[in-house]
């Protein structure tokens, strides 16, 4: 009995979440999101609707972070279907767009994409991951569209997920047309299969576009080629960080092999040394960064597995940023680091700034 009292009491505060999102959106539809400008560069705030959720949800002892956001798995879906069979479009028109915004140009985005955020309407909302570049917000008109930019700060990362769909729910909920734009490709290390499978819980089948991956492109914009004949025959992608900010598997040293990392460069210095004591890389590995791939501020810095890090705190290297490790980092760079009698010198520092290959 004491179960299914408490079963009751959770549905009826979910409940009235939703009758609480619901009642907010007829009233105050207007002032419903966060709103964002590439010009005043305001972080986003919390909708209307939060005030009066709260008042409803007073009313039991409902889950909620410390951002104020439900978990997203507390959110009942918004279709009667099945997560298996679900629609591509809901009954009142919502529906959600997965968007790759590739690695920064925006010469660089699909045609898709382009026109997606050269043409969003009122009927858009668009929620952006906190890395993409200016130069692609700059195409969307924000007098139309509504743009939340998440707040993924170091730390707050799962945080800023749940508010990410706690957004997303209430724009499909109103019918909205939710663009989710993400960095790079969204399913390389962009959670992008998580994100399809919490809009299925939501009761929608998101549309997929695919953007051009950083693991690819930045190297090869930074001057790398992640393979080269006779230099390096296989490549491999990680990430800096595992679930929970935990270190993933090392892979082990190869001498013809590139191993891509991305979101690694806040730490550069433990990954560097454990490349070294426990993946059996030589110290004078050669490793690049290239940071800000395709945008003004592009710059590539050289070093090796003992250089590396205290190069990126000197220049003060920031996200996003891809580390390429591997004996092709020299293939193209060659001619930046011989003397005048054709005499390699060490690769080493801010070899350069923005390269364009367009």
């Amino acid at each position: 009995m004491d179960s299914r009292r408490r079963t009751h009491t959770h549905t009826v505060k979910i409940s009235l979440l939703l009758l609480a999102t619901v009642l907010a959106n007829h009233h105050n539809t207007a002032e419903a999101f966060a709103s964002f400008s590439p010009d005043n560069g305001r972080q986003p705030r919390l909708s209307s609707s939060t005030t009066l959720r709260r008042s409803f949800l007073s009313l039991g002892d409902a889950a909620e972070n410390e951002w104020g956001v439900p978990p997203s798995s507390t959110l009942p879906p918004l279709t009667t279907l099945s997560s298996s069979s679900a629609p591509k479009q809901l009954p009142n028109g919502g529906k959600v767009t997965l968007l790759g915004s590739g690695p920064g140009d925006p010469d660089l985005l699909t045609v898709s994409a382009y026109r997606l955020l050269t043409t969003a309407t009122e009927n858009d909302v668009i929620v952006v991951d906190r890395l993409v570049s200016p130069e692609i917000l700059a195409l969307i008109d924000t007098t139309k569209a509504q743009v939340h930019v998440a707040r993924k700060l170091p730390g707050c990362a799962d945080l800023a997920q749940e508010e990410i769909y706690w957004w997303s729910y209430q724009a499909l909920n109103q019918g909205k047309h939710v663009i989710r734009l993400k960095i790079g490709d969204p399913f390389v290390f962009g959670r992008g299969g998580e994100e399809v499978l919490t809009f299925r819980a939501f009761g929608v089948e998101p549309t997929v576009i695919p953007g051009v991956s950083s693991a690819f492109s930045a190297p090869l914009l930074g001057n790398i080629p992640v393979t080269h004949r006779g230099v390096a025959n296989q490549v491999v992608m990680c990430t800096g960080y595992g679930r929970e900010g935990t270190s993933p598997d090392l892979i082990q040293y190869q001498k013809e092999q590139t191993v891509v990392f991305l979101m690694a460069v806040g730490r550069l210095k433990e990954l560097t040394h454990r490349l070294v004591t426990m993946a059996n890389y030589p110290v004078d590995t050669p490793v690049a960064i290239v940071e800000k791939a395709g945008c003004p501020q592009q710059r590539t810095v050289v070093g090796d597995m003992t250089t590396i890090a205290d190069m990126a705190q000197k220049y003060n290297v920031k996200p996003p940023s891809t580390i390429v490790v591997g004996e092709v980092v020299r293939v193209l760079l060659q001619d930046e680091c011989e003397d005048e009698n054709g005499v390699e010198n060490q690769i080493s520092g801010l070899v350069q700034n923005f390269t364009s290959t367009l």
